[in-house]
């Protein structure tokens, strides 16, 4: 057995919200590794709320208008003080600097425009209405995160006017807080680049280090002015992607990342309009959002914190939220749920929710659950109010009793089909003496099996070979007491599972796992998606089996890039029932063959509205094998292979085995 000792309990409990409410010190923050931290090295996350300041997004104008720094002031003072004042536990505000306040009065131009910035106008109203609201919210334990005015242009270009007006801001922004000694104040450098260019040699526009190339400059005016406040760098595609960042990261001291979130995004269910307008959701469901977040996300989330600046869910019919959801269920459908456990799980997420204050200032948590926003169970509201209390109780000094660990609990199903390549979270809650719960996936301790199948890395195990593992978890707490909790994963290539085989890739489609039915949308594709990419080349041949002919002018399509626009090999089906074909000899649309080393997508398209009946796909080095003499799928069905010979899951020969699965006389065999 294979043990990665992450950290004990030390590292659980370090993991905390700062201690910052009303009425309380504020200790000073700075970033080491992957984390915040505060001057006594304890490890925090932040969780507040976002305010803009002008008219219409102060409920439209309804209390102040026309340059009013004082109604500007007294209300949003009074939003924070209401929702302080419910009981929200918020520790972290990100500041709108909106350019209401530093455009030419009563001109009228789009938030990406910035040709009517006006300087002065900038520096009169940093002075009077975002410093002051700024200072309130320290006045009152809340870290305060700045975002310059407006939105970026749907492209930038390094060395554009665009950047030019960052650099202004923010330079004079720094000498501000230097002046002024504030060393709390954050910086967001910018909000919801889309897309971010440079130019080589030859004037043409590449994206291979541009974001890095963009906002390293702007990083650099600001730490020439002498400020070394932390900051927060955005990414491409509405701050959705960080990738480029995992090559080639922003440099300097006090960096983390700034990231938007949203249902839909990443994988993630969203809710879709229907003729009943009943709700209901699409998206990839929990692994989806989770192989999403993973790809675009922990790239940076390995050596960086995160900030979540832009959050929220609800129904449409709310219409008091950015995010069409629901609150779903952790590991299930949803999007609220499963976003919270996905920042849990990174273990150095801070985030923020979107909705306007002014709601959260009317919150009753005492009210009972019911139909309208702020009562609704799958709004927002409710479960972040009860969550933000939650991350408050984890204080840096705990009590006795909430350190003393009672209980561990799996907060999902403890067996596992899932696909090589892609990446798992395990829920796992621990329970303590004085009745909280924490969740413990980043911090507990697994041992695995056979470290072919899986291996551990912040929170995630990585799924890597073919075969099958036990994973067991474990947490003691620092008077001795151990608990544990174990999982067993079967990794197969095409599983035909609900949880694992995603019939919406393109277009919105169903899969039905009791009969292998697969229908398309309009000219649709359902399959397997893997996260890191698959490996195939150990096998000769891919093999389908259908239950019967299909009519919906089938196909099945293989990706060696992540990419689903891009260039593919196409396997027609036509009227067979029984597709083989050699991995060596398949080429993609461009007439260049397919790399079987790091397959990303597989799966079938059609017209749509007919049925496709899938029996069996997989792999196998025979050409006139069948699905159980390959061992990819039923490994319990292989036939005798000989007294005493030892065969791996390809059905291949093993002298001196390793510890893993294997077949012996027919029957699966764990070596240890």
């Amino acid at each position: 057995m294979k043990k990665i000792a992450f950290l004990l309990f030390v590292a659980l409990m370090a993991v905390v919200s700062a201690k910052a409410w009303r009425n309380m010190p504020m200790p000073k923050l700075h970033i080491e590794g992957r984390y915040l931290v505060d001057e006594n090295g304890n490890k925090v996350n932040l969780h507040g709320i976002v305010q803009t300041y002008s008219p219409w997004f102060n409920e439209k104008g309804k209390y102040w208008d026309n340059y009013d720094v004082d109604g500007c002031l007294k209300y949003n003072k009074r939003m924070i003080s209401g929702a302080l004042d419910k009981g929200f536990k918020i520790n972290v505000l990100r500041l709108h600097m909106d350019p209401y306040w530093s455009n030419n009065p009563y001109t009228q131009t789009s938030e990406n425009d910035i040709s009517q910035f006006n300087f002065l106008r900038f520096k009169q109203y940093f002075n009077s209405v975002f410093y002051e609201m700024a200072r309130y919210c320290e006045a009152n334990g809340i870290y305060v995160v700045m975002r310059p005015p407006g939105v970026c242009p749907e492209e930038i270009t390094v060395g554009d006017s665009y950047q030019k007006y960052l650099i202004k801001v923010w330079e004079y922004v720094a000498e501000r807080l230097v002046k002024e000694g504030n060393t709390s104040i954050m910086i967001e450098l910018a909000n919801e680049p889309v897309r971010i260019y440079k130019t080589d040699d030859a004037g043409n526009k590449i994206t291979s280090g541009a974001s890095s190339d963009y906002f390293q400059p702007i990083v650099d005016a600001i730490r020439a002015k002498g400020c070394n406040n932390i900051i927060w760098v955005p990414g491409p595609s509405y701050q959705s992607d960080y990738r480029d960042y995992a090559v080639t990261p922003i440099w300097g001291s006090n960096i983390g990342y700034a990231v938007h979130c949203y249902p839909g995004w990443f994988g993630s269910d969203a809710e879709v309009e229907s003729a009943e307008n009943t709700g209901d959701v699409s998206g990839g469901g929990y692994q989806g959002f989770l192989n999403g977040w993973h790809e675009r996300i922990n790239c940076v989330s390995d050596f960086a914190p995160i900030l979540v600046t832009e959050m929220d869910w609800a129904a449409k019919k709310y219409d008091c939220s950015w995010g069409k959801s629901t609150t779903g269920v952790r590991y299930g459908d949803g999007f609220g749920a499963n976003f919270k456990f996905l920042c849990d799980y990174t273990g150095n997420v801070s985030w923020t929710v979107f909705t306007g204050v002014h709601l959260l200032a009317e919150y009753d948590d005492n009210a009972p659950d019911g139909s309208t926003f702020l009562t609704d169970p799958e709004s927002c509201a409710r479960p972040v109010f009860r969550w933000f209390n939650d991350y408050a109780a984890e204080w840096p000094n705990p009590t006795d009793d909430s350190r003393k660990l009672v209980s561990l609990e799996l907060g999902c199903a403890d067996n596992f089909k899932i696909l090589p390549g892609n990446a798992i979270a395990i829920p796992v809650d621990a329970t303590f003496a004085d009745g909280h719960k924490s969740c413990v996936s980043a911090t507990a301790d697994y041992s695995i099996g056979n470290p072919a199948v899986a291996s551990f890395k912040n929170g995630l195990l990585l799924c890597n070979g073919v075969g099958e593992t036990d994973v067991v978890i474990s947490l003691t707490d620092e008077f001795g007491t151990r608990k544990e909790v174990s999982v067993h994963l079967s990794l197969t290539p095409f599983p035909l599972s609900a949880d694992s085989f995603n019939p919406n890739i393109w277009e919105k489609g169903s899969f039905d796992e009791k009969t292998g039915t697969l229908i398309t949308g309009k000219y649709g594709f359902g399959g397997w998606t893997y996260n890191n990419g698959f490996d195939m080349s150990g096998y000769k041949y891919l093999v389908v089996e259908l239950y019967e002919k299909q009519d919906a002018g089938a196909e099945i399509h293989l990706f060696d890039e992540n990419d689903y626009w891009g260039a593919k090999a196409t396997i027609k089906i036509n009227s067979r029932t029984r597709v083989v074909e050699e991995l060596a000899t398949l080429k993609k649309t461009n007439d260049v063959l397919l790399n079987p080393e790091h397959i990303y997508i597989a799966g079938f398209w059609s017209y749509g509205s007919k049925s496709i009946k899938i029996k069996n796909v997989f792999l196998s080095n025979d050409k006139d094998a069948t699905g159980s003499a390959t061992g990819v799928n039923e490994v319990e069905a292989l036939p005798n292979c000989g007294d005493g010979v030892i065969y791996n899951l390809r059905g291949q020969r093993v002298v001196s085995p390793a510890p893993g699965i294997y077949i012996k006389n027919g029957k699966k065999i764990v070596i240890r």
